[in-house]
């Protein structure tokens, strides 16, 4: 087979013979083709040494079926543009955002990347696990379920603020995002919670962390948060501890909004950081393209099926189940968010708590120590001590068989 690039020696060899009598067996013993025999030949006679030696150009005099430059340009302006606002500007989102202006022959996200690249746009990214490797879960409908959280962000002079917000898992439509100053507090994730109904309906569960404002349910009781959601007919789940994987829409929504934030003048004040927020949230809802949407707007999928309920009635209240230690000098078991009395009789000792909702009943070993309904707007509850049938018995010492470590 001819070789593509000729050696030098040979196309030296191919100027110095004047005259060749066998061209054939000439160009088989050097390992060319005839054409390229004749070719080199006639640019030796035309341009000498210099056209003979040196390489050119594969490429074609002309290109029918190359990208308009005015395609180009439109893709080249429309990527800074996208950068400069904070948003994603990937060859995907430079093709979504084109066909949405109205741009006829928009090309490939392919296409895109090549002119990216070509343009030296392309930034460089460590290898990512390829998508094959992750399973993606989505709930069949909107309002089926929504995932909270909250994150930290810092004003123009430095003030620390929170900003939590709601996210519908099936649409990844936004129906609250609200900052506030200071850490995330039970005042403001049921603000949000209360904005998103209003504005989208009741969710049918409620997905979060395991943070307290959220939850009480690895601390044995019920959060405000919690109780309020159960009282309109929502579940309330939580995603393992240590594991923000299973909250991954909210977790990953909260670098789009900071990419966006950072891209604009900080806000000065609390107020004008809910006025950027505002401005975000509509962008995102009703204008930013969605990867996991495949190019549709949160509000587009989020109007195209019909919506999820709420339980027709309050859900019941949780029934906990802890162990507790009581109080050497104090005679108090912690069970949050309450500090309840139960005497020094009882101090040291390995107690069972079982709570079911407001009524609580404790026990050491087999036999009932109390047995009483919290009054909620104290959090000492006082010992009983008209009540003497729970100390009837002598109770167990820890060090007994039921007193398990």
């Amino acid at each position: 087979m001819a070789q593509k690039v000729t050696a030098m020696d040979t196309r030296a060899l191919v100027a110095l013979v004047g005259q060749v009598d066998n061209v054939t067996e000439f160009c088989r013993e050097h390992q060319i083709c005839t054409t390229t025999f004749y070719k080199l030949r006639r640019r030796f006679a035309v341009e000498g040494w210099d056209g003979l030696l040196h390489d050119r150009s594969r490429r074609p005099l002309s290109s029918p079926t190359a990208t308009d430059p005015v395609v180009v340009q439109a893709v080249l302006d429309c990527r800074l543009e996208l950068l400069g606002s904070g948003l994603d500007h990937g060859p995907q989102s430079i093709v979504w955002t084109l066909r949405r202006r109205g741009l006829g022959g928009v090309p490939s996200r392919a296409t895109v990347a090549r002119i990216l690249s070509r343009h030296g746009l392309v930034v460089a990214q460590p290898r990512k696990r390829p998508k094959s490797a992750t399973k993606r879960f989505v709930f069949a409908r909107p309002n089926e379920c929504w995932q909270s959280d909250w994150t930290e962000w810092r004003l123009a002079d430095g003030t620390a603020v929170a900003i939590a917000g709601t996210l519908d898992d099936h649409s990844r439509y936004l129906p609250a995002l609200i900052a506030a100053e200071g850490a995330g507090t039970t005042v403001l994730v049921w603000a949000v919670m209360l904005a998103g109904i209003a504005e989208c309906g009741i969710p049918s569960m409620s997905l979060s962390d395991n943070g307290f404002v959220y939850t009480g349910r690895l601390r044995g009781y019920e959060s405000t948060f919690e109780a309020n959601l159960r009282a309109l007919g929502v579940r309330t789940i939580n995603s393992t501890p240590y594991h923000p994987q299973t909250c991954g829409k909210i977790e990953r929504f909260w670098q789009t909004l900071k990419k966006w934030l950072a891209a604009h003048p900080p806000a000065a004040t609390i107020e004008q950081l809910n006025e950027h927020l505002e401005t975000f949230r509509e962008h995102y809802n009703h204008q930013r393209p969605h990867r996991a949407l495949g190019g549709a707007t949160p509000v587009e999928a989020f109007t195209a099926t019909a919506i999820a309920r709420p339980a027709d009635r309050p859900l019941p209240e949780p029934v906990f189940v802890s162990r507790r230690t009581v109080g050497q000098r104090s005679g108090n078991l912690f069970i949050a968010p309450y500090k309840v009395n139960v005497g020094l009789r009882w101090a040291g000792h390995l107690c069972d708590v079982i709570r079911d909702g407001d009524h609580i009943t404790v026990y050491s070993g087999t036999t009932l120590v109390r047995s009483f309904t919290v009054d909620p707007t104290c959090n000492y509850q006082r010992g009983d001590k008209s009540t003497r049938t729970y100390r009837t018995r002598e109770p167990q010492p820890a060090s007994s068989v039921y007193a398990m470590s």
